[in-house]
């Protein structure tokens, strides 16, 4: 049986997930059992403790696998960090850390096991059972698509991260960007004020991007009917689905992937190019590329040349990069012609690929640590 600290409404449904691989008693907790002081966090223990003897628990479950958070970083020096966490409960009870970020794919840690929840569930077509119940449900998750292709690249974007809209500002220059299927739902308006974004933009950056807000918001073909508020938003909702038109007719999809700073987590973003047949470029966290290549998946390092900037840390530099790379495509008066002839000629990888990414094999692997639990 699994037993809760507290219950959150939205965590119900990837506890299923994870119980079926930690079939004992154990205690689930998540990132928001630990929003406390490193004085509030004595207390807490203590309270965490006392329901561990009421049930006999002997097994502590931290799940942050939907979350891009590094265990050693000190978010804020007042709160303790994931790792003062993880290593506090051990010594009341031997408690695990599951995480999606692929460092630990790696460099296996006793304590910390690696679960890429968002590619499991994608990958195993199990989005639409275990989320059924989702009070903000839309769609079903659709996993199929064709793979012809009849345009070049599109790139899906909503939320304002520092670094979507970053790299829109580099976007937005380019004599091609109308020749692409770009979207970008928010307006920008006071987002450029948040902490977590004038951290990483300059002052000039920052004006240059207020400068393009007249542009927004920028929909997409698929989008331009529908309100915005019933797009899907949530990888659960529908969001993970690639039935939308833009999934079956563009050959390479620029991935905006959720975060680059603030932690690592694959998300259905680097899902659905592997889905709908489509050549991925992905816009990630340090080693991504690596990481989806060393578990079996073609990332067409022969066309897109993402050796030249997957271990980038400057996240700035790595979207100068790719925003080249895309210019040296674009830029040809015979650009679509290309692009269309180079997916074609890469059919049978892309149908690899698919096949890879719903195999069990690739599932095993993705599920080989949080197995050890069991």
């Amino acid at each position: 049986m699994i037993y809760q600290f507290k219950k959150y409404s939205w965590d119900q449904d990837i506890l299923k997930i994870i119980k079926q691989f930690v079939p004992d008693d154990v205690l689930f907790l998540i990132r928001e059992d630990f929003n406390v002081t490193h004085n509030e966090w004595k207390d807490r223990q203590v309270e965490i403790e006392a329901i561990l003897k009421q049930h006999n628990i002997k097994k502590i479950l931290i799940n942050v696998t939907m979350n891009p958070e590094t265990v050693d970083k000190i978010y804020n020096p007042d709160y303790p960090s994931p790792r003062q966490f993880l290593t506090d409960l051990n010594k009341i009870c031997k408690t695990y850390y599951i995480t999606s970020d692929y460092t630990y794919y790696y460099t296996p840690d006793p304590q910390i096991k690696f679960f890429p929840a968002f590619l499991w569930t994608i990958s195993t077509r199990q989005v639409d059972e275990y989320f059924s119940n989702s009070v903000s449900r839309q769609y079903q998750t659709v996993y199929d698509t064709e793979i012809t292709k009849t345009k070049t690249v599109m790139s899906l974007n909503r939320n304002l991260t520092w670094h979507r809209m970053y790299l829109f500002s580099l976007l937005a220059e380019q004599p091609w960007f109308n020749k692409i299927s770009y979207s970008f739902l928010n307006k920008i308006e006071d987002r450029l004020d948040a902490i977590c974004v004038k951290e990483f933009l300059t002052a000039q950056e920052s004006k240059k991007i207020l400068s393009l807000d007249h542009l927004l918001p920028i929909k997409i073909q698929s989008e331009s009917t529908v309100q915005t508020d019933r797009i899907p938003i949530m990888w659960m909702d529908g969001a993970s689905s690639v039935g939308a038109p833009e999934y079956r007719d563009h050959a390479i999809n620029l991935i905006t992937e959720t975060s680059l700073t603030e932690g690592i987590a694959l998300t259905e973003k680097t899902c659905k190019p592997f889905m709908a047949y489509q050549i991925p470029i992905i816009v990630g966290p340090v080693g991504a590329n690596k990481f989806l290549q060393d578990i079996g998946l073609d990332m067409f390092g022969d066309y897109v040349p993402w050796h030249t900037w997957d271990s980038e840390t400057d996240h700035k530099l790595k979207m100068q990069k790719i925003v080249q790379f895309l210019d040296q495509l674009m830029s040809k008066d015979t650009a679509e012609q290309n692009i269309l002839t180079a997916h074609k000629n890469f059919h049978s990888r892309l149908i690899n690929n698919k096949e890879r990414f719903h195999s069990k094999e690739f599932q095993n692997l993705l599920t080989h640590q949080i197995s050890t639990l069991s």
